[in-house]
C-alpha cells in the first residue's frame, strides 16, 4: 500500500489501538449515503488504509447487511483488525493497485491513511475503477500545512517536517484538480474530504 517507510505498521500493530483517540464513530457520510440506496440491494463497503479496522467495525453497526472490506499494506494491523470482526474480510495489498473488479463497491474510504501513500493520483485511479456510477468516495486527512499547531507537532517537530513531505502539494489546489473525470462534488473541510463519483 506504499505507506511512509518511516513507520514500521506490523512492529506497532500490537500498540496501536492504546491511545484513546483512536476509537471511531460510523463515517459521518454513511448514513446518508444508505438513505439515498434504502431501495438497492445490499451495499459494498471499502476502507483502503484500514489498519486495526475500527472505521469498519464502526460502520458495521450502520450497516449490518453489507459487504465490508478493509485494505491494508500491514499484515500486523490487518491482524489486530480480524481479532475485532470475524465478518468483516481484512485483504493484503497496495492502495494504488486495488485487487478487487472494477465497479464491485459503492462505498469508498480512506481516513487520515492519505499522507502515507507516494502514488496518490494511483489510488485515485484505483478507487474511481472500483466504483460505479453514482457511488461515493470519502477521503479524510489531516493537513500538516493548515495544523501546524497541532500538539503533536509541538512535541515532536520532524514529524511535522516529514508529514509535509509526505502530503506535498497544497490540498485546496488538488481538490479542484480532482474534480472533472471521476467526481462530481468535492468538498473541503477542517480534513480533506472527497466524494460522489459521476
Amino acid at each position: 500500500m506504499n505507506r511512509s517507510p518511516r513507520v514500521n505498521y506490523d512492529e506497532i500493530a500490537p500498540l496501536y489501538d492504546s491511545q484513546p483517540y483512536r476509537s471511531r464513530a460510523v463515517d459521518a457520510e454513511l448514513p446518508a449515503f444508505l438513505a439515498e440506496h434504502a431501495s438497492s440491494e445490499a451495499v459494498s463497503l471499502l476502507d483502503i488504509g484500514c489498519g486495526t479496522g475500527n472505521q469498519l467495525v464502526a460502520n458495521q453497526s450502520a450497516a449490518p447487511g453489507a459487504r465490508l472490506v478493509g485494505l491494508d499494506r500491514s499484515l500486523g494491523m490487518l491482524r489486530q483488525a480480524a481479532s475485532k470482526a470475524r465478518a468483516i474480510a481484512w485483504v493484503q495489498g497496495d492502495a494504488a493497485a486495488l485487487p478487487f473488479q472494477t465497479g464491485s463497491f459503492d462505498f469508498v474510504s480512506s481516513q487520515y491513511a492519505f499522507h502515507h501513500f507516494p502514488d496518490k493520483a494511483g489510488i485515485l485511479r484505483a478507487v474511481f475503477r472500483v466504483l460505479g456510477p453514482g457511488d461515493r468516495f470519502v477521503l479524510r486527512n489531516l493537513c500538516p500545512r493548515e495544523s501546524a499547531d497541532w500538539l503533536y507537532y509541538r512535541y515532536f517537530p520532524e514529524a511535522h517536517i516529514a508529514d509535509l513531505h509526505d502530503f506535498s502539494g497544497r490540498p485546496r489546489r488538488s481538490l479542484r484538480s480532482w474534480k472533472g473525470p471521476g467526481l462530481r462534488r468535492c468538498r473541503w473541510h477542517t480534513s480533506m474530504s472527497a466524494s460522489s463519483r459521476t
